[in-house]
C-alpha cells in the first residue's frame, strides 16, 4: 500500500508500506495505526500500548531494535520492531548487490520472512514494513516481525550441558544434531543463504528431558539473500559459521559430522561428506581465530 511520495531537495522520495492483513487489527489495537510513525520517532513516542523494551548490543550501527509486548488484551502477542536510519554507503552497496536496489533492508527482511513461511521454514512472521527510498538509495526504513518459540540454541544448549540434562547424552544428543542438519538443509533448499548463520540465530524449543522432538526457527533475516552466482561459497560460509559456533559450545567432531551428514543426506565415510567437512573445518578454524584475536584486542 504505497503512501504519497515525499519531496526533498527537488527529488521524489518514495514512501511505501505494507501490513500483513491478519496483523492489521493487532497493530491498530496496540496503537500503531500509521507505520510512518516508526520512521519519525522512537516507538515509545508513538503512543503504543503494552510494554516496549529497547534491545541494544555492540555493532548495531544505525539500527535500533525494540521488543514489544502487546499484553493480554491483544492475545499476549510479542512483536519485534527494527528501524534502519540513514544507512552508510557500505551498507547501501551491500543491499544493492546482495539483495535488491528497489527495496530497503526492512522490506527485504519482511519479504524474506514471507518467503520462508511459504516454504514452511519456521521464522519470525512477517507483520509490516515501511520504507523511504530515494531511487536505489535507502533513506530510512522499519520492519515489524512476530516472535518465535524457544531461545538461541547456543544459550539453551550451554545451560542444558551445565545441568547435565538427558537431551545432551546418547540418542537424544544424536537426534538433535541430525534434526539441526536437516533444518539447515531445508533452509538452503529455498535458494537462500543466511550470511550470519551462528547458533545464536537458530532458535530452538527444547525439552531437556528429551521426551519430545526439538523444533527450530531461523531469526535475524536482515542479511539473508539468494546468491545469483558462486552459491557454493555462501553455502560453505553458512555451514562454517554454524560449525564454529558449535565448537564454541563443546560440540564434538562426531556431533558436527553427524549434523553435516544429515544436512547432505549422506552416510558417514562418503567422499562428498569428507570434501565438505575438510573445507568447513578450515573455514571455521579461521572464524574462531578471528574471534580470539578480537577478544584479545578488546
Amino acid at each position: 500500500m504505497p503512501a504519497a511520495p515525499r519531496r526533498g531537495r527537488g527529488a521524489s522520495v518514495g514512501c511505501t508500506q505494507q501490513i500483513t492483513a491478519d496483523w492489521q487489527p493487532v497493530l491498530a489495537a496496540g496503537g500503531l495505526r500509521r507505520l510512518v510513525e516508526l520512521l519519525d520517532g522512537a516507538p515509545d513516542a508513538c503512543g503504543l500500548t503494552g510494554r516496549l523494551e529497547l534491545l541494544s548490543k555492540p555493532g548495531l550501527g544505525g539500527r535500533q531494535r525494540w521488543r514489544w509486548e502487546l499484553g493480554a488484551g491483544n492475545g499476549g502477542a510479542v512483536l519485534y520492531l527494527k528501524r534502519y536510519a540513514r544507512p552508510a554507503w557500505r551498507e547501501q552497496w551491500d543491499r544493492i548487490v546482495r539483495q535488491s536496489p528497489r527495496h530497503s533492508r526492512a522490506c527485504w527482511e519482511f519479504q524474506a520472512a514471507r518467503h520462508l513461511a511459504e516454504a514452511h521454514i519456521p521464522a519470525p512472521p512477517a507483520v509490516a514494513f515501511v520504507q523511504e527510498m530515494h531511487g536505489p538509495l535507502e533513506r530510512r526504513s522499519a520492519v515489524v516481525l512476530g516472535g518465535v518459540a524457544g531461545e538461541a540454541f547456543d544459550r539453551v544448549w550451554s545451560r542444558a550441558c551445565t545441568a547435565g540434562a538427558p537431551i545432551t547424552r546418547g540418542l537424544a544428543r544424536h537426534d538433535i544434531a541430525i534434526r539441526l542438519g536437516r533444518f539447515v538443509a531445508a533452509f538452503h533448499g529455498t535458494g537462500m543463504c543466511h550470511r550470519d548463520l551462528y547458533l545464536c540465530h537458530v532458535f530452538v524449543d527444547l525439552d531437556r528431558a528429551g521426551r519430545r522432538s526439538p523444533t527450530f526457527a531461523l531469526i535475524d533475516l536482515a542479511r539473508v539473500h539468494q546468491p545469483r552466482w558462486r552459491r557454493m561459497r555462501w553455502v560453505l560460509k553458512d555451514l562454517s559459521q554454524l560449525d564454529a559456533s558449535a565448537r564454541q559450545i563443546g560440540a564434538s567432531h562426531t556431533d558436527r559430522l553427524r549434523c553435516l551428514a544429515a544436512y547432505l543426506g549422506l552416510q558417514r565415510g562418503s567422499p562428498r561428506l569428507r570434501w565438505y567437512a575438510a573445507r568447513i573445518v578450515r573455514r571455521s578454524a579461521r572464524i574462531l581465530a578471528r574471534i580470539e584475536r578480537k577478544r584479545q584486542s578488546a
